[in-house]
C-alpha cells in the first residue's frame, strides 16, 4: 500500500488483497463467472513502471484513443486516474503527434487599402455573378452581385445571359441608381474583360475634357474573391430556403431578389453588444431604414403569397 501516497487515492474504490498479496478492485460484476482479472482487476498507481502497458496497448491497437485504451486495460488492470495517465502517455506518442498535428496558421494579413479607405458607398465595387435561376417559362437568369468593398452593402440585378452586353446593361442600371464607382474588382471572365477592352479603346483625354468624366479602374483579382464569393452563397442560401423548388415569373423573382438585398444590407457589420445600436450597411445607403411592406402583402391577390421568410431564417 506504500505506493499509494494518500488515502484519497482509494477513497471511492473497494480494494482487497488476494492470496498472492496482490491488490485488486472489487467491481459490480464480482458474482459473474469469468476470469479473476476481469472480475477484480489489479490495482496500479498512476505513476509506476507498469504504465508502460499503456503505450504497448496503444500501439498494438493501431494507436487507439484514450477511451479504447482505457476499455482494454480495464479487462485486467485498474489504474488510478486512468484517463489522465493515459492522456499523458499518449501525448508522448510521436506518430500520433505527427498525424494529429494541426497545420501551421499564417498570421492574419492586413486588409488591402481599397477595403479600409475613406470613400462613398459603392465607390469601390466588386462584381460577381451567381446562378443560374430558372423562370416559370423555362428561361434562365443570373444574379449580378455588386458589393461595396468598404461598407459591405450589396446591389442585386437580374441578367438574362452571361454576355458582355448583359454585363454592360447591368452596370448601367447600377450606376444610374447607386452612383459611378471609381474602382471595380471582378474575375477574369471574358464577359468582364470584353467591356474593359472596349472601354480602353476610347479617347479618354477627349472624354475628360468634354464631360469631366473620370475613368474607372478595373482590377481582375480572383485570389481575393473569397469574401465576396461568400456573399454570393448567402444570397443563394436565402433563395433556397425561401423558394425551395418553386419557379417564379421574372417580375416576382425580381421582387424576391430585392428582398434578399434588403436582408443582407440589414445584417450587422460588427458584433452586437448589449444596449448598443446595430451598425448595418443600410444606414449608409438610405436615411429611411423602414423596409416593412406588410400592407402590400395584405392586399396581395393570391398569385404571389410567398412570405419573405428568409428574414427570420437569416
Amino acid at each position: 500500500m506504500s505506493v499509494f501516497k494518500t488515502v484519497s487515492d482509494l477513497k471511492f474504490i473497494s480494494v482487497f488483497k488476494n492470496d498472492n498479496g496482490i491488490l485488486r478492485v472489487k467491481t459490480k460484476i464480482t458474482y459473474r463467472k469469468d476470469y479473476e482479472s476481469f472480475l477484480a482487476p489489479i490495482l496500479l498507481p498512476g505513476k509506476c513502471l507498469f504504465t508502460r502497458l499503456i503505450k504497448s496497448v496503444h500501439i498494438e491497437n493501431f494507436h487507439a484513443g484514450i477511451q479504447l485504451v482505457q476499455t482494454i486495460l480495464r479487462k485486467k488492470f485498474w489504474i488510478l486516474r486512468t484517463r489522465k495517465t493515459i492522456r499523458n502517455v499518449l501525448y508522448e506518442c510521436v506518430k500520433c503527434k505527427l498525424f494529429g498535428s494541426k497545420p501551421m496558421s499564417n498570421e492574419p494579413t492586413p486588409l488591402p487599402p481599397d477595403r479600409v479607405s475613406d470613400c462613398d458607398v459603392f465607390e469601390i465595387v466588386v462584381f460577381d455573378l451567381a446562378g443560374p435561376l430558372f423562370l416559370k417559362n423555362g428561361e434562365k437568369v443570373w444574379i449580378a452581385l455588386f458589393t461595396c468593398a468598404v461598407y459591405g452593402a450589396i446591389h442585386l440585378e437580374l441578367v438574362r445571359s452571361l454576355s458582355s452586353n448583359s454585363f454592360n446593361l447591368a452596370m448601367r442600371r447600377f450606376i444610374v441608381r447607386r452612383g459611378r464607382p471609381k474602382t471595380i474588382y471582378s474575375e477574369n471572365g471574358t464577359n468582364f474583360k470584353g467591356p474593359c477592352n472596349e472601354l480602353s479603346n476610347l479617347d479618354w483625354n477627349q472624354i475628360q475634357r468634354e464631360d469631366n468624366l473620370e475613368r474607372m479602374s478595373r482590377k481582375f483579382n480572383p485570389p481575393t474573391a473569397s469574401w465576396w464569393e461568400r456573399l454570393a452563397r448567402v444570397i443563394t442560401e436565402l433563395l433556397r430556403r425561401t423558394l425551395g423548388n418553386s419557379v417564379l415569373p421574372f417580375e416576382e423573382l425580381q421582387t424576391v431578389i430585392c428582398g434578399c438585398e434588403s436582408v443582407v444590407n440589414s445584417k450587422p457589420l460588427t458584433y452586437i453588444l448589449k444596449k448598443s445600436w446595430e451598425l448595418v450597411p443600410l444606414m449608409f445607403l438610405i436615411e429611411n431604414c423602414c423596409l416593412d411592406v406588410t400592407d402590400f402583402e395584405a392586399i396581395d391577390q393570391g398569385h404571389f403569397q410567398i412570405e419573405l421568410g428568409f428574414v427570420q431564417n437569416f
